[in-house]
């Protein structure tokens, strides 16, 4: 039986919301979760984004002066111990893109093939990185990882349950993921298309951002896929929609 189990992998408060919905008004400050989710597969464990690193805990955060703080309360590690999916049991490893709050932890599942979007693998190793907001110093261990780069949407198990869906823009090769469960149904998960269920809804594109039209253009296709498969959304960053999921220990199937 399928499994998808939504983690805890930290907290961010924006200190200018501007950043992530340009018409805010001025000093708005707004709090994001950072989500990742484990699919359980019959062929198969897959994980979705890593979040902040399990090293921000019992310390007061990390500051990006005048855009965020970064915070974690509890460790993914211990998370997937409990369900039984301890970091070096995981097989799959996939990331929506590389900017810091979705590749904390990628050290702790170096026995995980990764999968990634060339253009984002590219832009994530490459000269120009830190122009995308990319660190490569936080996810250098992939640089030894055994990955498969895509080149657009690809079914992961083969048989139409986990689909990983490029929607560039934020970033190169960003994506999403598309999970078909028998009971619960299809799920989007949007990676950072959205940050909030409002950018969602106004199709607000981040100042911090790679590409607007491309943006737009993914914008459109989720919202036609949504359509197609009748599925929900979910937003990663989205606080309170997230807060409002079922958190591991207890699935969605």
């Amino acid at each position: 039986m399928m499994r998808l189990y939504v983690l805890d992998g930290g907290r961010i408060e924006i200190l200018d919301w501007r950043l992530f919905q340009p018409d805010a008004p001025p000093g708005t400050r707004r709090s994001l979760a950072v989500s990742c989710y484990l699919v359980e597969h019959p062929d198969g464990t897959l994980l979705w984004d890593t979040g902040l690193g399990d090293d921000l805990v019992g310390t007061d955060g990390r500051t990006i002066p005048d855009v965020a703080v970064f915070r974690v309360e509890r460790r993914l590690q211990d998370q997937l111990s409990e369900i039984g999916h301890p970091p070096e049991t995981v097989g799959h490893l996939a990331l929506s893109h590389f900017h810091p709050d979705h590749v904390g932890n990628v050290a702790l599942f170096g026995k995980a093939r990764l999968w990634v979007q060339r253009e984002d693998h590219a832009a994530a190793f490459g000269d120009t990185a830190d122009d995308h907001g990319f660190e490569p110093d936080a996810y250098a261990v992939l640089r030894q990882q055994e990955t498969t780069l895509l080149d657009g949407d690809h079914d992961l198990f083969g048989d139409g349950s986990v689909v990983l869906v490029r929607v560039p823009g934020h970033t190169p090769g960003s994506q999403a993921l598309l999970v078909r469960l028998p009971a619960t149904g299809s799920v989007l998960i949007t990676g950072d298309l959205a940050h909030s269920l409002d950018n969602w809804h106004d199709r607000a594109v981040p100042l911090l951002n790679w590409d607007a039209a491309e943006t737009q253009r993914s914008f459109d296709r989720a919202a036609a896929l949504l359509a197609a498969e009748d599925a929900q959304l979910w937003v990663p960053h989205d606080l309170d929609q997230q807060a409002a999921l079922r958190h591991a220990p207890h699935p969605y199937t």
